[in-house]
């Protein structure tokens, strides 16, 4: 297959009407793990780098591993720059090769929000290079997990697609109730929104804090509009835990680092696999 931008996998997720993980590529772990879950279900796949997450890990090189992986997969596989904070970072992940960048100017005002990132665009599809931007603010944190109750801004559907119009971006993030890291009960996601921003925009729209939903949710999150899934905090602590229990049964004598690696690209492999299947990808992903 190919190392696709993002564009091009969503944009056929929002017509056929399935959800395209965006899975945080931290360490080599979890790059074959996601990848080879992608290949096992036959499912795109998008891997992000977070250098808020992973701060130890460099993105110059963990980049050359996501872009190999990628264009060695057997599925279309994207990368992308999660949450850019500024043109340095955009530009770094433009020349370490990645096919996606997002610019983060959710805490701006609106204007210097679209200017912002107007420069980005301008700068990332010169070098053919796709661009996710956010309006609105979400809520929430995947580093410090405490529950979070307090939502950001939410998106306005009319705003949103005079940011669409204004800046060129090739994929929104929204907010609609969704936050980052874990939720504290029952999720209040407004997807009469989601829809509204839908109607609006044909861009495709991204959910970022979509980790710890009830299963049922994903379908619904789907339908109202959403194509980009971004998730991590439930896999990670459900990797975490797999592997407390592995450690705390292990006899002493199998105690050995290379045998948590392998454990954990398992855990990594199957988490994603179970996520792909709540997503309801088609069977095949050779017709990209």
């Amino acid at each position: 297959m190919a190392h696709v931008g993002a564009k091009q996998i969503l944009s056929k997720a929002r017509q056929e009407g399935y959800g395209v993980p965006c899975l945080l590529a931290g360490n080599l772990e979890m790059v074959i793990g996601a990848v080879q879950a992608a290949e096992e279900v036959g499912a795109p796949l998008i891997l992000a780098y977070n250098a808020q997450v992973t701060p130890q890990i460099p993105l110059d090189l963990i980049a050359p591993a996501m872009v190999k992986a990628a264009e060695s997969a057997r599925v279309p596989v994207a990368t992308i720059l999660d949450h850019g904070a500024d043109l340095a970072s955009i530009e770094q992940a433009i020349a370490c090769g990645l096919s996606t960048v997002m610019y983060d100017g959710s805490a701006l005002p609106f204007a210097e929000n679209v200017c912002r990132t107007q420069e980005v665009v301008r700068l990332a599809h010169a070098h053919g290079v796709d661009v996710e931007g956010e309006l609105g603010a979400v809520g929430g944190s995947s580093i410090e997990l405490g529950y979070g109750n307090v939502h950001g801004e939410f998106t306005d559907p009319d705003q949103a697609a005079e940011f669409v119009a204004q800046t060129g971006v090739d994929i929104l993030a929204i907010s609609f109730g969704n936050l980052h890291g874990l939720y504290d009960g029952e999720p209040e996601l407004d997807l009469a929104r989601v829809r509204a921003i839908a109607g609006r925009v044909a861009t495709p729209l991204a959910m970022h804090g979509a980790s710890g939903l009830p299963d049922a949710t994903y379908a619904a999150v789907i339908a109202a509009g959403i194509s980009k899934i971004n998730y991590y905090t439930a896999m990670a602590r459900a990797v975490t835990h797999s592997l407390r229990d592995l450690l705390t049964a292990a006899e002493e004598t199998s105690l050995v680092y290379h045998r948590v690696i392998a454990w954990t690209i398992e855990q990594f492999a199957g988490e994603t696999r179970r996520l792909l299947h709540l997503l309801k990808k088609p069977a095949a992903a050779t017709d990209y």
